[in-house]
């Protein structure tokens, strides 16, 4: 259907030109422009409001030019082709038809409501304005109720971006046709959910916030991009009717003449204004520039949101907060003090209203959003970088300032009037602020000589490009903290480790390295405790040594080392060295050379086996970067829908996710039918000695909400089996085990220390176990991974000081709930009272 689509639209256009050529050359053959070729012919000010409407209906098959074809077309193709596929022929076109129709009726409802409410001319507003709607509006609806149908990550996708990109044109634009389209995708978007849940009785599972930090970071980065290309929206729409036409103007810096902020001031309204500060800036190249170096800063901020940069979500607060304090500023502040000496008109008072309400409520927003998702940004930039990035802007800021005023008072001649100091201090925030707002931000002088025109752009203009490399510096790939220490480390466990070493190569650890440099321990500090990832890692004839070094590094900086999932060679040591020990869970190796499904005990597994066999799975093993993009986008999806079923985020402490298995050392074994549908992945993490691979633990696991059960049995079995015949093939190179890893907090209760002292953070585990189970289901991983029949091997938490474990215990909490609120830990305190003996551990 979509080349048809397609097809149909191109033949369309290609005729009404035809058409109009021969017209145009019959009736006026001296008129060589294309206006009357490419144009719509929408007149403005239409008597008939119905013939407008069919007119409106009319300009949605056809393009502005050849150009738009091209892009109409290919959006055309792309949008029916995925329509028709989820969701049929009869049903796309008729959700295409219906929502063009219902939602070209709607949008220019919803355009004369905001027309009333930002404009005193209300309808007769929409009927000055030349508009039409475009091709998008007819196909918009189809494509929003095929999104129904979509997995969740693709769905969030669809919608967000397709709305993020229909509210900028609307509000930095303001035509009628961008009401409609709008109005076209909610009609789409509700059918769709009507169809949803007619077919598959039940509702979506769609939680727009509670995602996966890959996902959450690539939301806000689009908010971000919105706000950064709303300028150029605002420059170069026709209508400048959008709510927030005001703040890309505000934003782009082409306002800032006396002449032009008289001739504002007494014009009647804000739209004649904003129009004319456009014709009269447009061919200034200067402005132009010093506009686009600010919006592709605003667009790497968005790049720093991305890639989930701490600095960049702080960085885009302090600039939409700069944003609103402007604002506040030039709209009520300085207009206040005018008015001590002369009385401001109600008039005036409205458009700065106006203004005000454009340009601060947006950042408001965007900084409130960015708050409450903080803790999705948690890759942070090495302070030497941020203190030489703040130098440079602060370098930059003082050169080029004072430049501007060394110029000044070298040739005052070159302003009218005449400057003095005080004056050029006063015009000098002009240079730098994109103010696209007037009324009391008026300059004081004016250039009369080329040099003092150039001289007025150079300081914003270099100023905004420091910015600008500053941003790129700050947050391209290389700026983590401890980046340096990550790759030390990375290197390291390649030495020598324990199973689950690999975890200390993920972001957020901090390392301390021995004085040789051949071995380290990861750690995280929380309430005054060092929680370590695991044991020792790198030259295993060091780690003894490493551990009482830890203690005395932990020591000297006023913390208790906590030594949290050692096995038991470290406990005996930690032992040896005044420590206590408790079990916080059980990890689960299988040996490779026994590895065999005979018996009673195996038939689970052998079910699993040659159930995935009939069903034609196919197990791939792998790395996540060399799979198929294909097979990648799938994978992304699973797990976006995983944590979306959950009610808390991904742990990221001694659980992976997507980003920890783009580490091409991870394999990723996935299960894939003959329709190339991937149905579940896991991902295994490997251990070293010397360089070489001795084993593999079992880290991400993910499958379809439908998938065939038994998916993870196969999988499980298929490495199992991967394993045992490499056993066979070659056994200098074969793994010595198979980690299941561990079932976290599935096995608090047995210990070595006083139950008396430790009875306090036992149930602090327990809160943690208790509160994760629902979410992450330890114990029934636990019983699962049991069908396997694996040698079960303790893991512990080894402390020092029996006083420091309620600060162990909410360093523990904090590690596997790093969003738990300062004010909710008195709640947790008060609860810490010992369960009763009869009730036992681990209830559910």
């Amino acid at each position: 259907m979509g080349p048809v689509a397609a097809g149909i639209f191109i033949v369309v256009n290609i005729t009404v030109w035809i058409w109009r050529l021969t017209h145009h050359i019959i009736h006026r053959p001296q008129d060589m422009t294309m206006l009357p070729i490419f144009g719509h012919h929408a007149r403005s000010g239409h008597p008939d409001v119905l013939g407008q409407f069919f007119k409106l209906l009319w300009s949605m098959v056809l393009a502005r030019g050849p150009f738009s074809l091209v892009l109409y077309a290919v959006a055309i193709l792309a949008i029916f082709s995925a329509a028709q596929a989820a969701i049929g022929v009869t049903r796309t076109l008729a959700t295409a038809l219906l929502g063009a129709i219902a939602g070209s009726a709607l949008g220019l409802g919803l355009c004369a409501v905001m027309t009333n409410l930002w404009d005193e001319y209300t309808w007769h507003a929409v009927q000055r304005m030349p508009f039409s709607l475009s091709p998008i509006t007819l196909s918009i609806a189809a494509l929003m109720a095929a999104s129904a149908f979509e997995p969740i990550l693709w769905r969030r996708r669809i919608r967000l971006i397709a709305y993020a990109f229909i509210l900028a044109a609307m509000l930095f634009s303001g035509n009628p046709g961008d009401y409609c389209t709008l109005a076209a995708a909610l009609v789409g978007h509700g059918v769709g959910v009507l169809m949803f849940r007619r077919q598959h009785h039940e509702r979506e599972h769609e939680q727009w916030w509670r995602g996966t930090d890959y996902e959450v970071r690539r939301l806000i980065a689009a908010i971000q991009l919105v706000f950064a290309f709303g300028p150029i929206l605002a420059l170069v729409s026709s209508s400048h009717d959008g709510p927030l036409s005001v703040f890309g103007y505000f934003l782009s810096g082409l306002v800032g003449d006396e002449d032009l902020a008289d001739t504002c001031a007494s014009n009647l309204g804000a739209h004649s204004c904003v129009t004319l500060a456009k014709h009269y800036h447009f061919a200034m190249t200067g402005v132009w520039v010093r506009t686009l170096v600010l919006v592709v800063a605003m667009m790497i901020l968005a790049w720093g949101l991305y890639r989930g940069r701490r600095l960049a979500a702080h960085a885009s607060m302090v600039l939409n907060g700069f944003t609103v304090a402007v604002s506040v500023t030039y709209c009520v502040i300085l207009p206040l003090l005018d008015s001590m000496t002369m009385p401001i008109a109600a008039d005036l008072w409205a458009v700065l209203v106006q203004a005000l309400i454009a340009t601060a409520v947006p950042s408001l927003v965007l900084m409130a959003v960015i708050g409450m998702n903080m803790d999705h940004f948690s890759v942070l930039t090495a302070r030497s970088r941020i203190r030489r990035g703040v130098g440079a802007i602060g370098l930059a800021l003082l050169i080029t300032a004072g430049s501007f005023l060394a110029f000044g008072m070298m040739d005052r001649d070159a302003y009218a009037p005449r400057a003095t100091f005080g004056m050029l201090l006063r015009d000098l925030p002009h240079r730098y602020l994109p103010m696209g707002l007037i009324g009391s931000s008026r300059l004081h002088m004016h250039s009369t000589t080329v040099a003092s025109m150039v001289i007025n752009q150079l300081p914003g203009l270099v100023f905004w490009i420091v910015v600008l490399v500053v941003f790129l510096l700050w947050f391209r790939d290389s700026v983590a903290l401890n980046a340096a220490d990550r790759e030390r480390a990375s290197e390291l466990v390649e030495r020598g480790g324990e199973s689950m070493s690999f975890m200390t190569t993920w972001e957020d650890n901090h390392y301390w390295f021995s004085p040789s440099g051949r071995s380290a321990i990861a750690y995280r500090v929380s309430h005054g405790v060092a929680l370590t990832v695991t044991g020792p890692f790198g030259d295993p004839g060091e780690f003894d040594t490493s551990l009482r070094e830890f203690m005395r590094f932990c020591e000297r900086n006023s913390w208790s080392p906590a030594f949290y999932t050692v096995h038991d060679n470290a406990r005996e040591t930690l032992e040896s060295l005044g420590c206590s020990s408790i079990q916080v869970g059980t990890e689960m190796l299988v040996i490779p050379s026994t590895w065999q499904t005979r018996g009673k005990k195996w038939q689970d597994i052998r079910t699993a086996i040659n159930k995935a066999r009939r069903s034609g799975l196919t197990d791939v093993l792998t790395t996540f970067n060399e799979a198929p993009w294909e097979v990648r986008e799938q994978i992304i999806g699973i797990s976006e829908q995983w944590a979306e079923l959950k009610s808390l985020p991904e742990m990221k402490f001694t659980l992976g996710g997507i980003e920890e298995l783009r580490d091409p050392r991870v394999m990723l074994l996935y299960a894939i039918d003959a329709d190339g549908v991937v149905q579940g992945a896991t991902s295994w993490l490997p251990t070293y000695r010397d360089g070489k691979v001795i084993g593999w633990t079992l880290d991400f696991m993910r499958h379809r909400t439908d998938s065939p059960n038994g998916i993870m049995e196969f999988l499980i079995a298929r490495m199992a089996e991967r394993l045992h015949e490499q056993c066979v093939e070659e056994p200098d190179q074969a793994a010595q085990f198979m980690s299941l890893s561990a079932a976290p907090l599935a096995g608090i209760g047995d210990n070595t220390a006083d139950p008396e002292d430790i009875a306090v953070i036992e149930h602090v585990l327990q809160i943690v176990a208790d509160t994760l189970e629902p979410a992450y289901g330890f114990k029934s991983l636990y019983f699962f991974k049991r069908k396997f029949q694996p040698t079960p091997s303790p893991i512990y938490v080894c402390y020092p000081d029996a006083a420091a474990l309620p600060r162990i215990g909410l360093a523990v909490l904090s590690a596997y709930l790093p969003g738990l609120k300062p004010s909710q830990i008195p709640d947790m305190l008060k609860s810490l009272r010992p369960a009763p003996k009869a009730k036992g551990h681990g209830h559910q």
